[in-house]
């Protein structure tokens, strides 16, 4: 899946990283409405190409956004899980 996101966006923006952080603000305010207007189909679309926005420019920065974010939120867990049994 990785592979066909990076594939599509580098057609799209290439090495234009501000143009693609410009993108996935708009579509992060394009959530934002679909929450206003209780569009839930709208949300789920913008939600979908705002995860891939950052996966592409997790790519761009050579990252591995998946690992990232399992490595990072097992600490924060971890870290919760501490403060819930004091």
């Amino acid at each position: 899946m990785r592979d066909l996101i990076i594939s599509y966006y580098e057609k799209r923006f290439g090495e234009d990283i501000s143009s693609a952080f410009v993108h996935l603000v708009r579509e992060i305010g394009e959530i934002a409405l679909g929450i206003e207007k209780g569009n839930s189909e709208h949300v789920k679309l913008k939600i979908t190409e705002a995860a891939a926005l950052l996966e592409f420019l997790s790519s761009k920065y050579g990252f591995d956004l998946d690992g990232n974010m399992q490595y990072l939120y097992s600490k924060k867990n971890d870290i919760l899980r501490k403060i819930d049994h004091k």
